[in-house]
């Protein structure tokens, strides 16, 4: 009866636990990131009865088994239950969620530790730390002006001050149908380059809307983020019938503009030796494009000043090729011109633009390897207009917002209408993550039962996705949590039961011996 009492004991301690699992998970109902607990139980220790086990019917095979007596219960294991939260949408970029499986690492930034937590609601602190609510900094990969990403994670930080520095242009995708049918510009020496021949800077326009059969501008950025304007004048060229020939011309009215200012400045500063703007100034490069019969491109050549100003053919030579296509010089800034098509190089280039005169077949083509883009320059019948304009130049910027992909990626947005990748916020995972410590505060540290820690990408292989605006909510199941209070209660009590009987039962017992 004495062991009864004690049996009836553990059951009382045991399932008392058991109440504070199940009290601790219905006060968590409401808590973010946070994951139900539950509770195991084991039997204690048997005691082996004498005089018991004996043979059945003499049978070798119906030995029965020695009779034992248990000595209670006890708490075999509080286990996490790591299953997915429901999603809460919020307003806050920083407030994140992971959908999957893995965590945020954040690092105390007094002690070095770091520690894991599911609960996202991250803000970021007057100097642009990205912190949770206990101040500790959230770690992450940071990427370089190249795009690349650094090799070792460090505290994110969003300054709302950030500039993203100008950037030169250094190529144009430039795509257009020439459906003209027209020789506006005519030069009989050198019909290939009659909008070159026919282009004067102290003209205003350089080439007039009648010299030319069409025409586009386009904004590029010098080394300073400073805008400079660039027009591309197209028209008609002699050819046979197997292929319709455009020439074209690029110059720029803003170089033109700083010569200008250059003379002027100089003028004032000696007088006596007045300068003159040249007729070639702001020309940049002439060429032509060459089409097969249907409108497709499939070749081109191009020419660039060896001095800045002269139009004089005997100065101008085929254009260096880089990346496949024809660059020019820009204050100073090489800029490719993709007009599309790509090749390694001229083939048969004169050299100078002097030696081509009316014979065609001396311009440089791309040769036999040049590729033509799907979306290259084409010369069907009809209206003339720009398909496709873009430039990787820009001027310099501040950040003015952020956003956080799936992936991870936070995407600033700046001033100057960039994006720019600036971190990725990595997601952890952990061979046996069962083992991790609570630390309280919605955090976990690592254990050596953990196993290894790796870092990966939100989203690849067993990486849960990241999802802004949102926070990951408590996964405790309430009515659940409900019926384990009521069995655990019915089990302390009918334990509370077994003692008060048990001390009924030795009660009695003493009266017998008083007796």
């Amino acid at each position: 009866m004495n062991s009864a009492l004690y049996i009836g004991a553990t059951g009382m301690k045991a399932l008392s636990t058991g109440m504070q699992v199940v009290s601790n998970n219905i006060a968590n109902t409401s808590t973010i990131g946070y994951k139900q607990q539950s509770i195991l139980f084991s039997d204690i220790m048997y005691t082996t009865q004498a005089g018991m086990g004996g043979w059945w019917d003499n049978q070798e095979d119906s030995k029965v088994a020695l009779g034992q007596t248990g000595h209670g219960v006890q708490v075999d294991t509080i286990r996490t239950i790591l299953t997915q939260g429901n999603f809460e949408t919020s307003n806050t970029v920083t407030d994140l969620a992971l959908n999957g499986k893995g965590y945020f690492q954040v690092v105390d930034d007094t002690t070095g530790v770091a520690y894991y937590t599911r609960a996202g609601d991250f803000i970021t602190d007057n100097e642009g730390y990205l912190r949770n609510p206990q101040g500790y900094s959230v770690s992450g990969y940071r990427y370089d002006a190249q795009g690349n990403l650094s090799n070792a994670v460090e505290p994110i930080q969003m300054s709302a001050f950030q500039v993203l520095t100008a950037k030169p242009t250094s190529q144009i995708e430039w795509q257009f149908n020439l459906g003209f049918d027209t020789d506006k510009a005519v030069s009989e020496e050198n019909p290939y380059f009659a909008l070159q021949q026919s282009y004067n800077a102290t003209a205003n326009p350089p080439i007039s809307n009648t010299g030319a059969s069409y025409q586009m501008p386009i904004t590029l950025y010098d080394a300073e983020g400073n805008p400079v304007e660039v027009t591309a004048y197209f028209d008609r060229a002699p050819s046979d019938a197997n292929e319709t020939i455009v020439e074209f011309v690029l110059a720029s009215s803003t170089v033109v503009d700083q010569m200008k200012e250059a003379i002027e400045d100089a003028n004032r500063e000696d007088p006596d030796n007045p300068q003159t703007l040249p007729d070639g100034a702001g020309l940049l490069m002439s060429g032509t494009l060459h089409f097969n019969s249907d409108g497709t491109l499939k070749s081109m050549s191009a020419f660039t000043p060896t001095e800045a100003g002269n139009k004089d053919l005997t100065t101008w030579t085929p254009a260096n090729i880089a990346g496949g296509v024809p660059q020019f010089t820009l204050n100073g800034q090489s800029v490719g011109v993709n007009f599309g098509i790509t090749s390694g190089g001229w083939t048969n280039a004169p050299a100078s633009a002097a030696e081509v005169g009316a014979d065609d077949s001396l311009l440089p083509g791309m040769g036999a390897d040049a590729v033509v883009s799907n979306r290259a320059t084409t010369a069907f019948a009809g209206n003339s207009y720009q398909s496709r304009a873009s430039q990787d130049g820009y001027t310099s910027g501040r950040l003015t917002t952020f956003d956080i992909t799936t992936e991870g990626d936070i995407v600033g947005y700046y001033s100057n209408g960039q994006n720019v990748k600036l971190w990725e916020i990595p997601v952890c995972r952990f061979t046996a993550e069962d083992n991790l410590y609570r630390e309280g505060n919605n955090l976990f540290s690592a254990t050596e039962e953990c196993g290894q820690m790796e870092m990966g990408r939100a989203g690849t292989e067993n990486y849960g996705t990241i999802h802004a605006y949102n926070i990951e909510g408590s996964n405790v199941d309430l009515s659940t949590e409900m019926v384990n209070m009521i069995i655990t209660q019915r089990g302390f009590q009918s334990n509370s039961k077994a003692v008060t009987t048990a001390d009924a039962m030795l009660q009695k017992a003493m009266e017998i011996k008083r007796s």
